[in-house]
This record gives C-alpha cells, sequence and structure tokens, in this order.
C-alpha cells in the first residue's frame, strides 16, 4: 500500500524511514530488500506486538495511534469514507489524540474520504516547491495542532501470541503511572466475538473447510473470515492444510476433547 510506496521512496531518494508494524515484523526484518537500510541504520520497524505475531484486525487499526504519535504530521493520500483503517485513524487524531496536523491530499480524484476528513478538520495539503517551504507549513500546523486538547495516555489491547493461559484472552497495556481501572479488565465487545467464533469453529471444523465456506457459515464477509482463520491458526486451535487452502481443528486440540 502506500505506507510502503512512502518508506521505499524516501530510502530510495537517500533518506530513512521507520515502519510501524501491525505484524509479521519478524519477517519483514529478514526481508532481502529491507537487508541493506537496516544495516545502513536508515531503517528501523518498531511494533507494539510479538515480532512473530500473525495479522489481527484490532492491531492493525491500533497501530495507527503510533503512527501519529511518532510523526511531526500525517498525510492522507486515500481514504475511504466512514470505513477503514486510514478513516479510523484519521478521525481519532482529529476528533480526540490531537497529536499532530492531519494533512489530506486534495482534487478530483481525491475521494469522499478524503473531502469528508477536510470537513472535520483536516488541513489540506498546500502546494510547495521548495524544502523550506514544507517545513514552514508544517512547523505552523504543529504550532496550532499544540494548542487543542489531548489525551494524555495511550493504551494498546496486546493479544498473547504464544502464552497458553493467555490465548484468546486481550490484556491492556498502559503506562506504569496509569491506575488500572475496571473497564481495563473487563470483557470487550472483540474479545467476546472472538470467543463465540473460537468456539463454533472448534466444534463445526472437525473435517476441513475451506475459507468460504467458513465465511458462508458464519454470515460473514471472506475477509474477515479469513482474519478470524488465521488467528485462530496462530494460536494453535486450528490447522490450516494446503493444496487447496483449508482449515480444520488442530489435531493436538483433539487429544484434549
Amino acid at each position: 500500500g502506500i505506507d510502503r510506496a512512502a518508506m521505499h521512496g524516501a530510502l530510495q531518494a537517500g533518506g530513512a524511514a521507520a515502519g510501524v508494524m501491525a505484524d509479521s515484523l519478524e519477517r519483514a526484518a529478514l526481508a532481502r530488500d529491507n537487508r541493506e537500510p537496516l544495516v545502513d541504520q536508515r531503517l528501523v520497524f518498531i511494533s507494539p506486538y510479538d515480532p512473530a505475531a500473525g495479522f489481527n484486525v484490532g492491531h492493525a487499526m491500533q497501530r495507527n495511534k503510533l503512527i501519529y504519535a511518532l510523526a511531526d504530521a500525517a498525510f492522507v493520500v486515500t481514504s475511504d469514507f466512514e470505513k477503514g483503517g486510514t478513516w479510523a485513524g484519521a478521525i481519532e487524531q482529529l476528533d480526540r489524540l490531537h497529536f499532530v496536523p492531519v494533512f489530506v491530499r486534495n482534487g478530483a480524484n481525491a475521494g469522499k474520504g478524503n473531502a469528508a476528513l477536510l470537513q472535520r478538520g483536516a488541513r489540506l495539503w498546500p502546494d510547495l516547491h521548495e524544502g523550506h517551504e514544507l517545513a514552514e507549513a508544517l512547523a505552523a500546523a504543529a504550532a496550532a495542532t499544540a494548542s487543542e486538547p489531548k489525551q494524555d495516555t495511550l493504551s494498546f489491547v496486546v493479544r498473547e501470541e504464544h502464552s497458553n493461559e493467555a490465548k484468546g484472552r486481550d490484556s491492556a497495556a498502559v503506562p506504569a503511572n496509569s491506575p488500572a481501572t475496571s473497564a481495563d479488565t473487563a470483557p470487550r465487545p472483540a474479545q467476546q466475538l472472538l470467543k463465540t467464533v473460537r468456539d463454533i469453529l472448534v466444534r463445526e471444523l472437525v473435517e476441513a473447510h475451506s475459507e468460504t465456506e467458513v465465511a458462508t457459515m458464519l454470515a460473514v464477509p471472506k475477509p474477515q473470515a479469513k482474519a478470524w482463520l488465521t488467528q485462530l491458526v496462530d494460536e494453535g486451535v486450528l490447522e490450516k492444510l494446503s493444496k487447496p487452502v483449508r482449515y480444520r481443528r488442530a489435531t493436538t486440540l483433539e487429544r484434549l476433547l
């Protein structure tokens, strides 16, 4: 996507880049095309999650907080309207967190989502021609953003990937000086939903099923079914078969049932 294109563009131009990873940090760190900039200390990967963690929709959405918190400014190239991670991250900044100024690309092909972000308080990306103009524009926008109210702390829901005791549960990681509240330990809707999905698939996938069959079984879009299946494979609850790709209850789990 655009994040990867921006990183590679910066590196090819002799600059530096930081990649905030929601999953597969270990794989990205070992990828051949990342080796040279990592060794040259022009590229760094960071993540609040296990380096071997697989894709998780919730983690991908929460990653937005770190991207914005580490930035001097944000530039939204293209956003869907009222859906998707780009939209959610920008709205969170504009409505609540106010870490950095949020700029948005405009023009004939910018799309409905970009136009809506401008209406919600994002800034139009200026027509710049010189490096000093960019620095001045960012400094002015940052000064304006600094005066807006901010949330003092960040919290991340981290799914433990390798702990048997923690499988299927989320834990909120908060700063040490932030007192725990009942909300931190209360079951979240996403947790409850995943538990229900896990129970259904453990019961039903005695025989291997395809992603399409699982999506039909759960009455959800195929991408959502695939995300759940991938997560449950990472947890060791399901096994993934190949040629063709299918999923079934893990054999290690069979011995416990």
